[in-house]
């Protein structure tokens, strides 16, 4: 069974790779000067897709030793993401380039990096996990969570005491500067120390209600008005 402490060295690991990532993409932005945006938008095609091939392979190796070491089995190593997906990202993004504040791309950049960059390293421990017949759930990091990440976690929670069809969830419904980390278990005993899949379900199934819709956005934009002193990114009334 993974122990918490399991769970806190691939997160911070992870936390790691998202510093690093960030100085790099400042730095490169930074050297551009004053370049024309066209320039600047080229610059970062050629770019942004080796940064995330070459810390993806990172982010992947991490997760294979981590499970490998957790749970003694050779582990699955995946890809990066494709190239095309981060040249598209970086279109969509550059549009910042011809307004008044383009230094905004890097910010949005910084949070598709982030997602990118780790990607691979989820699916390493999900591949793997279900290659070993094991079942896999989220679990949020620190004393907080945001809605989102709260939601997916607690229906994880419901997929391994329902034993669904499925052995693994939607290893890509994370997001960038998520600190959540994929953790394979046998079973509903084998969650991490501290971790309370029953009572984020509670908590979800009470949003559920109140929002009276089954659309996950609407459950989640709930939670954020219900629980302002458990998530992150709540929705304060006055």
């Amino acid at each position: 069974m993974p122990s918490r402490s399991d769970v806190e060295t691939l997160r911070a690991a992870n936390t790691e790779l998202s510093r690093l990532l960030d100085a790099e993409l400042v730095d490169f932005f930074a050297s551009l000067g004053n370049a024309a945006p066209e320039s600047v938008r080229d610059a970062l095609l050629d770019f942004m897709p080796a940064l995330v091939a070459e810390y993806g392979d990172v982010a992947a190796v991490v997760s294979a030793e981590w499970f490998e070491q957790v749970y003694g089995s050779t582990a699955r190593l995946a890809t990066p993401v494709a190239a095309e997906a981060v040249e598209q990202g970086v279109r969509f993004a550059a549009g910042h380039l011809w307004t008044p504040e383009p230094s905004a791309i890097v910010g949005l950049l910084s949070t598709q990096l982030d997602k990118w960059v780790k990607q691979p390293g989820r699916d390493t421990i999900a591949r793997s996990a279900e290659r070993d017949g094991l079942h896999w759930a989220r679990v949020p990091s620190g004393a907080k969570t945001c809605a989102w990440c709260l939601v997916l976690a607690s229906r994880d929670a419901v997929y391994l005491t329902e034993r669904s069809a499925t052995k693994g969830a939607n290893g890509s419904d994370y997001h960038g500067k998520c600190d959540c980390v994929a953790v394979p278990m046998e079973s509903i005993d084998d969650y991490p120390d501290g971790y309370d899949p029953t009572g984020m379900y509670d908590t979800y199934m009470a949003a559920r209600s109140a929002a009276g819709s089954n659309d996950i956005k609407d459950i989640a934009a709930e939670l954020r008005r219900r629980n302002p002193d458990l998530v992150t990114d709540a929705v304060h009334e006055h």
